[in-house]
């Protein structure tokens, strides 16, 4: 019994040591590449390199710096079929001195990966790095979020196709389709394998007759998606070895891929409608953009070509509504011809009138008497006032 006890103790030291040794060895290893700059569109990648990468860097308690964002396990795991690594992460304490600051280090990796970027709104006030990514987490995998991933990875399924090697090769098709099966498996909608083989296979309709023969071979041998992508892939080395692929063309998603808040941002210099100002004004990193907006010399440059051109047109309609004299009658307005008749038939009334008729007189002051001569008026039909 005592010697048992023994070889017990010897055994866990032992193992002890072995473990220790190892932990040092860890240390020393080099950490996986830091992640790229948050992109809304690349969330899921995103969040899985924020993972590897936290993986990858040793805490202050030993464990990899993944365990302050670490998720709950799955119902039914055994905890004996876990390896050292997992369990290392799943047992450190979330509270206390070393959390703390292990806690700070992830802040400040999520603050660094997404300064100017609408994902430094939704934890800006958080103290805490765990907090911080459950905060990105509730708001990019929330449901309506979540439905619209699904929608998008359905889409996707539907539309690929792997039909020539030097327009879209096997291996674009495959990685399309495999993302897509991962998102749908990542919101709880995962897809069975054989769905995953009919997919696989359908869709797979290059033309090339011995390729058709090893897809119906395919279909027949594996009974998983990986072997029967691993085996696809063979088939397709050794039948279009030197297939040139297409130049990729340059077309508009590839200019305007940055964004910001939903809005395209690759060209300041161009106009925005109220509904995008309104989208970058709803964080920090919108407004530092609305600012390089209104500063850009390019916008304030065709702004100033505007107006200098509706100030040309302008004077060319002056000049174009130039008074031309009149020269004869023929040119005269209806209304001036109006007036112009109205006048003589004025002047021939007149005349038709005798000196006789009442009119108004006109006194002078010579020899204080009333003139002899009495004038009439008349308006400009003629008629006697």
């Amino acid at each position: 019994m005592g010697c048992h006890f023994i070889w017990t103790c010897t055994a866990k030291r032992l193992t002890n040591i072995s473990f220790a040794q190892i932990d040092a060895e860890t240390e020393n290893d080099e950490a996986a590449d830091k992640p790229d700059k948050f992109k809304y569109s690349s969330w899921n990648k995103w969040e899985e390199s924020v993972y590897i990468y936290l993986d990858s860097v040793v805490s202050k308690n030993g464990a990899p710096l993944f365990y302050v964002i670490r998720k709950d396990l799955d119902e039914g795991i055994e905890w004996e079929s876990l390896d050292r690594k997992t369990q290392q992460i799943h047992t450190a304490p979330l509270e206390g001195f070393t959390f703390n600051i292990d806690s700070k280090r992830v802040l400040t990796l999520l603050k660094e990966l997404c300064l100017d970027t609408e994902a430094e709104t939704w934890f800006r006030n958080i103290k805490c790095g765990r907090e911080a990514m459950k905060a990105l987490q509730i708001h990019y995998d929330g449901p309506d979020e979540s439905k619209r991933r699904k929608e998008e990875a359905r889409s996707k399924i539907k539309n690929v196709y792997y039909k020539h090697e030097g327009t879209f090769t096997f291996e674009r098709f495959v990685t399309n389709l495999f993302d897509a099966f991962q998102v749908l498996e990542k919101y709880g909608e995962p897809l069975y394998e054989q769905e995953k083989l009919r997919l696989l296979f359908s869709k797979s309709q290059n033309a090339h007759q011995e390729f058709k023969q090893e897809v119906v071979i395919c279909r027949s041998r594996c009974t998983t998606f990986r072997s029967a992508v691993t085996y696809l892939k063979t088939v397709v080395a050794r039948l279009f070895p030197d297939v040139p692929k297409s130049k990729s063309r340059r077309n508009v998603s590839s200019v305007s891929s940055k964004e910001l808040n939903r809005v395209g941002i690759s060209d300041l210099s161009r106009g925005y409608d109220s509904s995008e100002i309104k989208k970058l004004n709803e964080s920090q990193a919108g407004r530092r953009v609305l600012a390089k907006i209104m500063g850009d010399k390019r916008r304030h440059q065709r702004h100033k070509e505007k107006i200098d051109k509706i100030k040309s047109n302008k004077r060319r309609r002056v000049k174009s509504v130039a008074v031309t004299p009149v020269e004869d009658s023929s040119t005269l307005s209806d209304r001036d011809r109006r007036m112009v008749a109205a006048m003589i038939n004025g002047v021939s009334n007149a005349s038709k009138h005798d000196s006789s008729m009442n009119g108004r007189l006109i006194r002078t002051k010579k020899n204080d008497s009333a003139s002899s001569e009495s004038a009439v008026t008349f308006d400009y039909l003629g008629n006697p006032l």
